[in-house]
């Protein structure tokens, strides 16, 4: 964490909170100063830019701060961003995706009288707006299975809420980690479930991602090795389920069944120790 924490204009409503490298950090700062002028002014941008050469803050505007950050892994940026961030609410961003610049108004409204300290969004496709970035039928679940399911930009949390129960993203897990997801699914399990954490749904596109993955470069075995510890820290009936049913299930990942299983075991051994 920074030594200084920073203190936003209590007038602030939401902060996005965006995560990025040192590679893309003008093009977000670039993006978000294109929108700023296009989004209501108790909205406000936290960059957290990682592998840069020191630890340092600037403040770009009124509106964007940049926190500069030698380490890496995502949930260390969401952390920092937790750590530093004042507004009501804060909403977890990746560097890739698209705000619907004429919903966040109406998101800002929502949360102004939201009775709760989740609020869960939905994401809509890049390439094509009339879709939707996943099935939000299947969200319609009790807590413990949506954990399951949840996405980080889909989060829009209450920041007095996260800190008040010193809820954190587990550095174990996430891009830039041995175990490059499944920190949001822990994230939202240890805020709704075991923290009691009230959720809704704001049923509505408030971004875009894109739906692609052929260009990217899945570690699947890590991600395996990720559920496997998510659900060794969950320890349930219905985690040995999921487990199981994450193994037999067929999948066009290229890892077979009983890899999938040696690999999350890996985890789900490896969660009471540092990976």
């Amino acid at each position: 964490m920074l030594g200084q924490i920073l203190t936003v204009n209590s007038d602030n409503i939401l902060t996005i909170a965006i995560a990025t490298l040192s590679a893309n950090r003008s093009y977000v700062i670039d993006y978000a100063i294109n929108v700023c002028g296009k989004i209501p002014n108790s909205v406000n941008f936290l960059i957290i830019s990682q592998l840069e050469e020191a630890n340092e803050v600037e403040k770009i505007s009124d509106s964007i701060t940049l926190i500069r950050r030698s380490d890496k892994g995502l949930a260390k940026s969401r952390n920092v961003a937790i750590d530093n961030c004042e507004s009501t609410w804060i909403w977890f961003q990746d560097d890739d995706i698209k705000l619907i610049l004429d919903r966040v108004a109406s998101l800002v409204g929502f949360l102004e009288t939201a009775a709760c300290e989740f609020v869960l969004g939905q994401v809509g496709s890049l390439e094509n707006e009339d879709e939707f970035f996943k099935d939000y039928a299947r969200y319609n679940v009790n807590a413990v299975l949506l954990s399951f399911r949840i996405s980080s930009i889909e989060i829009i949390a209450r920041t007095d809420f996260l800190k008040k129960k010193h809820i954190r993203f587990d550095e174990n897990l996430g891009l830039g980690s041995k175990l490059p997801s499944c920190e949001e699914n822990l994230f939202f399990y240890d805020s709704v479930v075991r923290n009691k954490a009230r959720y809704s749904c704001y049923e509505k596109s408030i971004c875009l991602h894109t739906k692609v993955l052929e260009s990217r470069c899945i570690d699947y075995e890590g991600r395996y090795r990720a559920r496997g510890y998510f659900l060794g820290k969950i320890r349930s009936l219905t985690s040995a389920i999921i487990l199981v049913w994450w193994a037999i299930r067929k999948t066009s990942d290229g890892v077979s069944r009983i890899s999938r299983l040696r690999l999350m075991l890996q985890g789900f051994r490896g969660c009471s120790r540092d990976i």
